[in-house]
């Protein structure tokens, strides 16, 4: 999630990037958790929201059978 300041300085406004780690990302309990925090953000008056998204990747470590 990216989002950019109200407040400048000088001529520039900050952004601010977050990004989320979590241990298991398929928990059904996450998604709410992580839209409340971009809702957050959203409906704040200090903060514009640029852009948000959800993604993410498995690995798994793998060893031949033979």
């Amino acid at each position: 999630m990216s989002a950019r300041s109200v407040d400048r300085v000088g001529d520039c406004t900050v952004e601010i990037a977050v990004a989320l780690a979590v241990d298991n990302p398929d928990d059904p309990a996450m998604a709410p958790i992580v839209q409340k925090f971009v809702d957050l953000i959203a409906g704040s008056a200090d903060f514009r929201l640029s852009s948000a998204s959800r993604t993410y990747s498995y690995s798994e470590s793998m060893t031949p059978t033979t």
